[in-house]
């Protein structure tokens, strides 16, 4: 299904929804947004390789190699599916420790953590209501986490992000 369907359907579900104006004019006026107007139509035209004929032919030619069918080549690299820990890439520890102790807060006493997850891990237990990710939080997500995000939009991108702007949904 092409990316851009996905993008429709999430609109189709929300007509007669209007944005604020600020939205609409920044996000028309500055040149790091895209849009259905300048977007690469390519990107529009692309399909979810995850399910296409490229991968099914892949794990055919890995199970035939498992089962020792000589090929003219020795390896299959799989670059199509994003799977960057498949390709050996190692986690990235750090995220998985903070959710891992915001999940479970008595692995602020363990000594396997480091400090820096740790304090991570406070500040946004700080910041739920009752001390508990399980708490129900604003709809929009947790405070700190939208500030945490507005400060990395603008430290990548370069503008001025309003935390208040940021709305988090899983």
């Amino acid at each position: 299904m092409p990316a851009i369907s996905h993008l429709k359907s999430f609109q189709n579900r929300f007509i007669g929804l209007q944005l604020p104006a600020f939205v609409r004019t920044t996000a028309t006026e500055h040149k790091h947004f895209l849009t259905l107007d300048n977007i690469n139509p390519n990107v529009t035209r692309m399909k979810d390789p995850v399910r296409g004929s490229l991968v099914a032919r892949a794990a055919q030619l890995e199970k035939e190699f498992k089962n020792g069918v000589k090929k003219p080549f020795k390896e299959i690299i799989n670059l199509d599916i994003s799977d960057c820990q498949a390709m050996g890439q190692p986690p990235m520890t750090f995220i998985r420790q903070v959710i891992s102790i915001v999940f479970y807060p008595p692995l602020l006493d363990d000594p396997r953590f480091p400090d820096d997850a740790k304090q991570r891990a406070r500040t946004i237990l700080k910041a739920c209501r009752g001390g508990s990710i399980g708490s129900y939080t604003d709809e929009i997500g947790i405070e700190i986490i939208r500030k945490h995000a507005a400060k990395f939009i603008e430290k990548r991108d370069g503008i001025p992000c309003n935390w208040e702007d940021i709305t988090l949904c899983g």
